[in-house]
């Protein structure tokens, strides 16, 4: 059955900063939040001002009661112009929008892995794995501690996440995937899955080391989107026909996705 979109008018509740150029924003979306999976996301529409509305897709970071909260960075001109918003502005959110993770009931163990903004994807699944007692281990990873996200929420859940940061001020100095890659060489867990979202390059790395220790892998993808709706393709990834084949087609991150198995993602760069 196809899930059902709204297009709703609401206001900000709060916008706030809460790293190195990351901002946390809070609206009433009672719909969006009673129908809304992890892996979703939503596409906002916002007056930057001189007439001009832009429509941005932003990852659903959280859910309480009728309130959704989105996690995003400042990264160009809309969402620059975003982060100066105060409460009371209004705003259309229309969504929730793609696919979601899949999470088995049988997992002896999730492994969680977000990069910088990326975990800002995760946050709902880490909710839900929680919920639902499943054994998880979140691992994080950020340039720096001034743009580390999500760590007091994460313990807020009862889990606490290793981190890694490129320049050591936040626990292991180096990549996140050298951390996964010491879990899963080291767990004797059987029933595994890894959810992963962030660069671009790290997905790529992540989905390797998965391949190597022959372990499940969903990824969420961050393409660039322009109408979030299927329509304009510009979101579009490689994904092979069947596992191991060299053929493939392109879908849409925004519809098809964005979370997509591992294995069948063609990895260009």
């Amino acid at each position: 059955m196809k899930q059902k979109k709204y297009d709703l008018k609401t206001t900000i509740l709060s916008n706030q900063k809460v790293a190195e150029d990351h901002y946390m924003l809070h609206c009433n979306c009672p719909e969006i939040a009673h129908s809304a999976e992890p892996g979703q996301f939503i596409h906002v529409l916002f007056d930057a001002g001189g007439g001009l509305l832009l429509r941005r897709p932003f990852t659903i970071y959280t859910i309480e009661g009728q309130q959704i909260s989105m996690l995003y960075q400042v990264i160009g001109e809309g969402t620059s112009i975003l982060s100066k918003m105060k409460p009371g502005t209004a705003i259309h959110v229309l969504g929730p929008l793609g696919n979601t993770f899949t999470v088995c009931d049988d997992l002896d163990l999730a492994i969680v892995v977000g990069g910088g903004a990326g975990i800002a994807s995760l946050m709902l699944l880490i909710t839900e794995l929680k919920t639902r007692q499943i054994e998880t281990s979140v691992l994080v990873g950020a340039m720096n501690e001034s743009r580390l996200l999500s760590q007091t929420d994460i313990q807020d859940l009862g889990i606490t996440p290793q981190i890694a940061t490129d320049d050591g001020s936040v626990g292991y100095q180096g990549l996140v995937t050298d951390l996964l890659s010491g879990l899963l060489s080291e767990t004797s867990k059987h029933r595994i899955t890894v959810f992963t979202c962030g660069p671009y390059g790290m997905l790529k790395a992540v989905a390797n080391i998965c391949h190597k220790f022959d372990r499940v892998c969903q990824v969420a993808m961050e393409n660039r989107m322009g109408c979030a709706l299927g329509v304009c393709l510009g979101c579009v990834c490689k994904v092979r026909i069947e596992t191991d084949s060299e053929e493939f087609e392109y879908q849409r991150v925004c519809t098809e996705g964005p979370v997509f198995s591992a294995p069948n993602i063609i990895w260009d760069i």
